[in-house]
């Protein structure tokens, strides 16, 4: 079996640094409820609120778009992209995406426990969602799976491409649970860096 090449880039081991500087520093001021961040958290949700009540159209979008970080479509998701790799002979590359998963899961909950940030309050909910509110699950795990896809995808792929695949869906899935009101702007920041470093630490690790 040919062996798959690891990402040589840097910037792979940069990013997931720079990632674990911003989740931690939000994880740590969310904790401990710091006033500038809050306040701005509120705001940011009752325009957002306000936006999409006026533009009926975004809102159904939202409904729809928010599925590609739904936890069943990217576990489903993962599972099928390792079932492939495995297929084409590359197994440490299937648990490496399964890993990731199984890992983005686990710290997603784990945070949620450690922060217990209640959702937001809005008064005109248009969705609602259970459990706690920091990290977002959907944006860490979005994150998290797209980019391990974009990281087995390897050079053979433009790097455009994988950048693309690895950042925008998370991108889309973060904005819209801000849009319906389930997440603070800080969640879901949090939850994409995190599913992010995830995916860069375990490739650098694996090198899948």
């Amino acid at each position: 079996m040919t062996a798959y090449p690891r990402p040589r880039t840097p910037g792979w081991r940069l990013i997931a640094g720079l990632s674990l500087l911003v989740v931690v520093p939000l994880a740590v001021l969310t904790r401990v409820g710091w006033h500038p961040l809050t306040s701005l958290d509120r705001r940011s949700d009752d325009s957002a609120q306000t936006f999409v009540l006026a533009h009926p159209w975004l809102l159904s979008l939202a409904h729809k778009l928010t599925h590609l970080g739904d936890p069943l479509v990217v576990t489903v998701l993962a599972a099928v992209a390792a079932v492939v790799m495995a297929v084409i002979g590359r197994r440490r590359a299937a648990i490496y995406l399964l890993l990731v998963r199984a890992v983005a899961v686990v710290i997603g909950d784990g945070l949620k426990e450690v922060i217990r940030r209640a959702r937001p309050v809005l008064p005109h909910p248009v969705a609602h969602a259970h459990g706690f509110s920091f990290p977002s699950g959907h944006a860490i795990g979005s994150a998290a799976v797209y980019a391990s896809i974009a990281v087995v995808l390897g050079p053979r792929v433009p790097y455009a491409v994988r950048l693309a695949v690895g950042a925008l869906p998370p991108l889309v899935v973060a904005t819209t649970r801000v849009l319906l009101g389930v997440h603070f702007p800080s969640d879901v920041v949090a939850g994409l860096f995190a599913g992010w470093a995830i995916a860069l630490l375990l490739a650098a690790v694996m090198q899948p």
